[in-house]
């Protein structure tokens, strides 16, 4: 009996055994064949403090065309004068004035005017009068007559006037316009009774020339710098796309001319402008801000902008994958190869970053990295990469053989992202983006002449990158 109830016990036991056994074996074909997936990390998100950047200078030069300005002052200044004076003792004449195109050029401080004038003279000279006889009085004696210009070609005179320019505070041109020359080519000799009309006729003349300088300085108060101003800031704060790179944002804050200087009927001036300039991969909400007084000028050579640049994990991922994808190695005689890489955010100083791998195993093992910038290389790379504490885990239960440092070795050594490249391109598309028509009459044109990327600071959603970037910018007004 002793012996029966044995057997039937061992059979028992050795049932259980094989199917413990094989529920074991089962278990361990599960684990080697289902795919390594930890979750995802999920560290409190929290940006690192990013230093406010130095202010941008631009120095754009402006020029601006006066033919215009010029056409208008031309149809708005009398082309012909006349007036008189009726003394019955003395002097009495009245006079015709025409004058030919008026002729405008630039001067180093301003603008000069010139142009003839023909003239005729009729005059009359009365020694004594007496109001004996009438309320406008008689002349005592014949009236002595002389003319010029009149019944024969009409004399002629040169006059030449200069205007000085400066800028207001309001934008706004102060001219100051003066007589500076008045030649009689063909003065009228008459003298009547010892009367030179010599300087009657100049001084008439020049009378009448303050209404030429009158309506010069009023053409000139026309010349509109705060409108070209205004149109140039509004345009400096539109947002400008940068293909493959996202858009700039000038975003300007201060604004000041430089002394005007005039040259080939133009008038030539910087515009400064003190701005805080970014790009990003996201096109930004611009909220124009009203043309600001004029600050004081700083001179530039061409613009220095600290340009900030926010660059999204989905934009930068294409760079890594580059650089990654694709690579093979052994671990303990097993081949892993990278599929794909992708940075999914940061904890405010270290990138978390995510690895789909096949081979010997397949899955997803996710990592955590300090980004490093070489400013000298221009060269951004990954450096202490370290297994996420869940895929370590994970790792540790089902596959300790992966948790290997050849992996994050590896990635050390791939993961790149060679900025040289990538700042050559964006230094030509950011050239592009800098000429362009902003409006009919606004032409911008410049270039790129330097970018260097200084610093950086990972964010949950990106990169922060802070970099300079050195050129040259200019607008054209028709």
């Amino acid at each position: 009996m002793k012996t029966k109830f044995s057997f039937i016990l061992k059979n028992i036991i050795s049932k259980v055994n094989f199917r413990v056994h094989s529920f074991f074996l089962f278990g361990l074909f599960l684990v080697s064949c289902k795919s390594i997936e930890p979750l995802a990390p999920s560290e409190k998100i929290i940006d690192p403090p990013i230093s406010v950047a130095k202010a941008s200078y631009l120095s754009i030069p402006i020029e601006i065309t006066l033919e215009s300005y010029y056409k208008s002052a031309e149809s708005s200044i009398p082309t012909s004068f006349s007036g008189k004076e009726k003394n019955c003792e003395g002097l009495s004449y009245t006079y015709q004035l025409k004058r030919d195109p008026i002729l405008f050029k630039t001067n180093a401080q301003g603008l000069d005017f010139s142009t003839n004038l023909s003239y005729s003279l009729d005059l009359s000279y009365c020694p004594k009068c007496t109001n004996l006889f009438s309320n406008e009085g008689n002349c005592l004696v014949p009236r002595f007559f002389g003319s010029c210009g009149i019944k024969e070609p009409m004399r002629s005179a040169s006059i030449s006037f200069a205007t000085k320019l400066e800028m207001a505070a309001n934008f706004t041109l102060k001219s100051s316009t003066n007589l500076t020359k008045l030649d009689l080519i063909d003065p009228c000799e008459i003298t009547l009774v010892n009367y030179d009309i010599t300087s009657t006729l100049d001084k008439e003349i020049r009378k009448e020339m303050k209404t030429i300088q009158t309506e010069i300085d009023k053409e000139i108060g026309k010349i509109d710098i705060k409108s070209t101003c205004a149109s140039a800031w509004k345009q400096l704060q539109e947002i400008i796309p940068i293909e493959s790179y996202g858009y700039l944002k000038l975003a300007p804050t201060k604004i000041a001319l430089s002394t005007l200087k005039f040259n080939q009927n133009k008038v030539y001036f910087d515009l400064g402008i003190e701005s805080f300039p970014t790009i990003q991969t996201e096109k930004p909400i611009s909220k124009p801000i009203a043309l600001p007084n004029l600050s004081e000028f700083k001179k530039t050579d061409g613009f220095q902008l600290n340009m900030d640049i926010f660059a999204s994990y989905d934009s930068l991922n294409q760079w890594v994958a580059k650089s990654v994808q694709g690579s093979e190695f052994l671990i303990k005689g097993r081949k892993i190869r990278l599929d794909s890489i992708q940075l999914i955010g940061a904890d405010g100083k270290r990138i978390h970053l995510s690895i789909q791998f096949s081979g010997a195993r397949k899955g997803i093992l996710y990592f955590s990295a300090q980004p490093k910038l070489d400013i000298t290389k221009q060269l951004i790379y990954l450096n202490d990469i370290q297994f996420d504490l869940k895929t370590k885990s994970i790792l540790l239960k089902s596959a300790k053989w992966l948790f290997n440092d050849q992996i994050t070795k590896k990635l050390e050594y791939e993961a790149k992202v060679d900025l040289k490249s990538i700042i050559t391109e964006a230094k030509h598309e950011i050239t592009k983006s800098l000429n362009q028509d902003l409006e009919k009459n606004i032409h911008l044109s410049g270039n790129v002449h330097k970018m260097d990327v200084i610093d950086l600071f990972p964010l949950k959603k990106g990169l922060f990158i802070r970099s300079e970037i050195t050129g040259k910018l200019k607008l054209n007004i028709d």
